[in-house]
Formats: C-alpha cells, structure tokens, sequence
C-alpha cells in the first residue's frame, strides 16, 4: 500500500528570487491596501455613528477589540478590498484563461464578450471610486471649518489642493498603479507556483 505516488511527488521548493519578488510585490498591495482604508475612512463618513461596540450578540467582541469601531470602517475596509482584490481578479483570470495568447480568438465567443465588457465597468467603477476619493482627500485641505480655514498640515497636498487639475491627475495615476501593482503580483505568484510544478 506505500506503492502509491506520493501526492507531492514533482514539487519542489520556489526559487529564492521568486520568493522574495513574490513577497516583495505582496508586501506593496498590502502597502496599497492600508492606504486605500485610510482614504476611505477620512472621507467616507457614512454610518459613522454606528458603533459595532453596540451590535447585539456580536457586540462584545468588538468591544473586546477596539470600542471605537464604527460601521464605517467596515464599509471603509470593504471598499478598499474591492480596489485592491478587482485587478487582482482579473488579470489573474486574464492569466489563467490565457487571453493575452490569443485575445481575437477569445473575443470571437459572444459569452467572452459580455464578460469582458461587464470586467471592463466593474474596472471603471473601481478607479472612478479610487480617484473621487483620493480627489475628495485633497480637496478637504482647503474646505473651511467654520470661519477658520483648515490648517494645511503638507505643502503637497495644498498645492494639489490649489491645482485641482493636477489633483485629478495624480489621483488618475495612482488608480493606474494600483492596477499595474496587480499585473505584477499576479505573474509573481504564477512564476511562484511555476516554478514549484515545472523546476528547471
């Protein structure tokens, strides 16, 4: 009965610089990851009143964590897993099916089509969610509050603020790089798990 094929016969242990480029990447989408929670929670203030501390049943446990936690970083942290997981998703499913090989062809099924289309918009509703709000951040330096203008805490973020042009421009960029940063982690972890199942 030991005459069986071991299960993890043919694996073998990743590449050390494709480890650490695997970690590297995924260190940088956490990075992103906790500066979107960041910008949703500063301007994002919907159920801001609502503290999971007073949920029934579940409520001591946040309590237990942190009382001050409110429903609004649970939308907060939601939404910063939608920016980060939604590229993420995609190019890896744009990996696994192999569509950069033949795309005319994959374009060619009406089912990819329609696909690829609803991909395309939840795409635009991601980086229209990521720029409103990196543009919404910037634009509160210079809101008054009250009869006293806000103290402006960064000389960048008042000249962004002065600039609404480029303001828009840099939030546009961000949003990009938070696509291309999944391009890169997704053919990281491929070139990972490539490696383990096909060892050079």
């Amino acid at each position: 009965m030991f005459d069986k094929p071991s299960p993890f016969d043919g694996l073998q242990p990743p590449n050390f610089s494709t480890m650490v480029t695997t970690l590297f990447f995924l260190a940088l989408e956490t990075a992103m990851f906790i500066m979107f929670y960041a910008v949703y929670t500063e301007t994002i203030g919907l159920m801001n009143e609502t503290y999971l501390s007073e949920l029934p049943v579940i409520g001591a446990a946040f309590s237990a964590i942190d009382p001050d936690a409110n429903a609004s970083h649970i939308i907060s942290m939601l939404l910063a897993i939608f920016s980060v997981g939604t590229p993420l998703f995609i190019w890896s499913e744009v990996f696994r099916q192999k569509i950069l090989d033949n795309p005319q062809e994959w374009f060619s099924h009406p089912q990819n089509r329609i696909i690829a289309g609803f991909a395309a918009l939840i795409l635009v509703l991601v980086i229209g969610l990521e720029v409103i709000n990196l543009y919404t951040l910037v634009a509160r330096e210079i809101m008054p509050s009250g009869f006293i203008a806000r103290t402006q805490e960064s000389s960048v973020m008042s000249y962004l603020a002065e600039n609404k042009g480029l303001a828009i421009g840099v939030s546009a960029v961000i949003a990009i790089i938070n696509i291309v940063l999944a391009l890169f982690t997704t053919r990281a972890f491929r070139s990972l798990k490539s490696t383990q199942e096909h060892p050079s």
